[in-house]
């Protein structure tokens, strides 16, 4: 069976991470917080994270890595954890993506997080991200239970939604014949 292996996942996802906020920030030198809204963003996904110090730079690009290690390592625990336990009816040499298991690390991944994240807001109400969940999951209105179990369905059905775009297209070019990159 072929294992993906986590610390390259990471090393990618941090570094695109990383130009996604720098591309962010340097967003946010050009144009005015009304033209570009994603400072709110910014400001609300990353702890402590401010406009006007150097320090807090630092801090969002030190978050941003800790985060991208954290979901390549779970994602990847969990995609070898259910490729295992679902194994394919072909050989093992390195196939196309499978929807099951990329569905079930998918949302596992999803539901750890905002798990994680539910508690943290729990912990340290001040640095709350309410207003995100709001937007990003349909019914959620705030730090009690009806609030939590609708969050996990939502969770689960974008873990699905993803994985049944994702598999798709990846298996799509991994069976072209597009040249390898070296």
């Amino acid at each position: 069976m072929h294992r993906i292996q986590p610390f390259p996942v990471a090393v990618a996802l941090s570094f695109i991470l990383l130009i996604l906020f720098s591309v962010c920030v340097l967003l946010h030198l050009i144009f005015s917080p009304e033209m570009w809204p994603m400072v709110k963003f910014w400001e609300v996904v990353l702890v402590g994270f401010s406009w006007v110090s150097t320090l807090s730079y630092f801090l969002a690009v030190l978050e941003i890595f800790v985060v991208a290690f954290y979901l390549a390592y779970v994602f990847v625990g969990l995609y070898n954890y259910f490729n295992a336990r679902f194994p394919a009816k072909e050989d093992d040499t390195m196939k196309p993506l499978r929807f099951k298991p990329v569905a079930f690390a998918v949302t596992g991944l999803g539901i750890i997080t905002y798990i994680l994240c539910f508690l943290f807001d729990l912990v340290f109400p001040q640095l709350s991200m309410i207003a995100i969940w709001e937007i990003l999951l349909p019914g959620f209105k705030g730090l009690d239970f009806k609030s939590f179990i609708i969050g996990l369905i939502d969770v689960t059905i974008y873990g699905i939604y993803i994985a049944a775009v994702f598999v798709p297209i990846y298996n799509n070019f991994y069976s072209s014949e597009l040249p390898e990159v070296k």
